[in-house]
Order: structure tokens, then sequence, then C-alpha cells
């Protein structure tokens, strides 16, 4: 396919929704062709107006547009927000997604388009259930927080906010606790809750996490996991990060996400950043580093920085994730940058040549005080 976009899923049903309920979903934007393009996004239908949609990464500004970069795919969330008097009943809206191909045919240009349908049944019971697919607690070192990472799935019908409580424990006495109940996770979701322990002034040894994690005072998971305290230094950080992503128009003056995944291959929980060299035809333009991420042992995480390319061109990007003190090996990729979108003029419409008459006549009659002469 030279152009084109899809969407999926193509169906999406929100079952027992309750009135006053917020329920988030997640789509994916797919591009097949051989050049990014920016998508409109809208919605139409009975439950159209329910509807926001916004940017995987910023659930807070609702958005009307989104770039999807040459053969990849752009997330985006959309937030249903059930009127507080909506009637028992099942509502549908549609998902649009739109953009007018560059190439024109016959002077007429080619919309590419595509859907998703949203059934919403609403009911007035609010179900709050959720499961906790796994815990893990992986050694660490003295100075080194310990990192606990429960991960919960939502199983109801609102978003809830799990609360994951932890004592830890050595030869059977309590030395520290961690909680949190900050995370909210959305319906049909799986998210990672990570609780930190700070190890400073532990000594190294054998200690037990106990770990509780309960749903609105309810517990619905418990464990015991040992784990080691060493000396610091002893255990070793790895990592490695895989192909450089970007999002946005690649335009001058257009900011432009930049990502990677970094995954933690070493034996303790390490924090990753993203940095990056940018090269114009070879010369040097600007460094840039995104922000600190947790990464436990043997999971990954979405490294990402934010850069303004002010001129168009070819550049070249060299990069790399940065972990305690530690860097992985440097990668590059290509970019080439558009000039900026020219700004539309005003044109003025072309005169007719009945308009031309009549102006003509008008600067006759000015000129002559409004007096034409009589000839005999």
């Amino acid at each position: 396919m030279a152009s084109g976009i899809g969407i999926g899923p193509n169906e999406i049903t929100i079952n027992q929704a309750t009135r006053g309920g917020t329920y988030d979903r997640t789509l994916t934007l797919f591009n097949p062709g051989e050049k990014g393009v920016n998508v409109n996004v809208r919605t139409d239908g009975v439950a159209g107006d329910w509807i926001n949609l916004y940017r995987f990464d910023d659930r807070q500004t609702p958005i009307t547009e989104m770039f999807i970069p040459a053969k990849g795919n752009s997330q985006l969330v959309f937030r249903a927000k059930v009127p507080s008097d909506t009637p028992t009943g099942t509502y549908q809206a549609r998902i649009i997604a739109e953009t007018r191909s560059e190439d024109v045919v016959g002077g007429v240009g080619t919309v590419l388009r595509a859907r998703t349908t949203v059934t919403i049944h609403v009911t007035g019971a609010e179900i709050v259930s959720g499961n906790v697919e796994t815990i893990t607690v992986a050694d660490t070192e003295t100075g080194v927080p310990l990192v606990i990472n429960t991960r919960f799935r939502n199983t109801g019908n609102v978003i809830v906010s799990p609360e994951v409580h932890t004592t830890i424990k050595k030869n059977g006495n309590v030395v520290g606790e961690a909680k949190s109940s900050e995370k909210q996770v959305i319906p049909d979701t799986s998210e990672a809750i990570m609780v930190e322990w700070d190890t400073d002034g532990m000594e190294p040894g054998t200690y037990t996490a106990s770990v509780v994690a309960s749903l609105r005072g309810q517990t619905i998971a418990s464990q015991e996991i040992g784990f080691e305290i060493f000396p610091y230094g002893q255990l070793s950080r790895d990592g490695k990060i895989d192909e450089l992503k970007y999002e946005g128009m690649m335009r001058a003056g257009t900011p432009i996400k930049l990502s990677s995944i970094f995954t933690n291959t070493g034996r303790i929980s390490t924090r990753a950043v993203l940095n990056a060299e940018i090269f114009k035809n070879g010369n040097f333009v600007n460094v840039i580093s995104g922000d600190t991420v947790l990464v436990p042992v043997g999971s990954h995480a979405e490294l990402f920085s934010y850069v303004t390319l002010d001129e168009p061109g070819e550049y070249q990007i060299k990069y790399w994730a940065l972990y305690e003190g530690q860097r992985t090996e440097t990668k590059e990729i290509s970019l080439t940058v558009s000039g900026a979108e020219p700004q539309a003029q005003p044109q003025a419409s072309p005169l007719s040549p009945i308009s031309v008459i009549v102006a003509s006549m008008m600067l006759i009659l000015f000129a002559t005080g409004g007096r034409l002469s009589r000839r005999d």
C-alpha cells in the first residue's frame, strides 16, 4: 500500500457502565505507507459527545489530530464519561481518524479514513474488582532502593487505585515498610505498581518482604518473598536499548518526541535515561536528555525525550541509555526534516470584465464631475 491508515480494534464494548462513570480505552492507529501522515481524530454518534481523545502519554489535554510515522503506529486513549442522568440502555459512538492525501487525482484529493465503533451498555451497578497477576522483589544493595513490583489487572468497570503495603523483616523483626495507593488503573488494563523501600543504613543479609495488595479495603493478594541486601557494588548492572522511534511532524520548528525501549538485563533495579547527540550534515547541533525512569530487574520501560529542529535538512541522531553511571552501546538513525509549513496568504479575487467596465465608467464620471457632454 502506497498510503492508507488503519485503526484497531475496530469494535469496542464497555459493559456495565455506570451513570457518571468514566472509562478509558486504548486505540492504535496504523500507517502502512512510506510517509508519515497527520490525521484528524473525532467522534460522532449518540454517545459521541461523551468521549474525549488523548495522546497515550498525556491524558490531560484533549486532541483533535495525531501523527502516525511511516510504516508505524501511534496509540491514543479515548475517555468516555457517562452523563449522570443517562437512562439504562445501550449507546453507540464512532471514533473516526481521517486525512487528506497529498496525491491529487483529477483535481480531487483522496480522503483516507478509518473508524472504530464504541458500544456502551449503561447499567446502575458499579463493579469494583481486580486481581494481582505477579509480585516480584529482586535482590539489591545497601544504599540502592528495594523495588517491589506488583502487576494489577482491573477487571471491574471503574477506575481504581489499588493499595500495595509492604512490611520488611529481618530475623522475624520488622525493620521497615513501604506502601503506595496513587496509581490509577483503568478498566480492562494491567499496570505495574512499583513501591520503593530505602535501604540506606541497612546491613547486608537476608530479608523478607511481606506484600499485601488491597482494593478499597479488601485484600486481593498477599505474598512473602525473601531477598538479599548485598554490599554496594556487588551486583552487576547491565541493559540494552532498542531502535529509536519518533512521533510528530518532521517539520522545522515543530517538537518531535524521540523514544526507545530500555531492558534491564542486570541483577539489580536501575534508573535509566535516554541521551542523544544531534548532528546536521556531520556538524554537531545539540545534545538532549530525557526523564529518569526506574526499571526493575528483567523488565523494560520506555525512555523518551523531546527535541525541536529549527532548520530543514538531513539530521543524524546518535543515542544511548545511561544507567547507574554506565551506558548502552551507541546507536544511530537519520531523519529528514522539511521546511516550516508556509502560512496561507489572503489573495484578491480576480475582476471580471464587467466589473472592469463598471469601474472605468465610475472613474470617468468622477473625473468629469458627473457630467457627460452630448454631441449633436
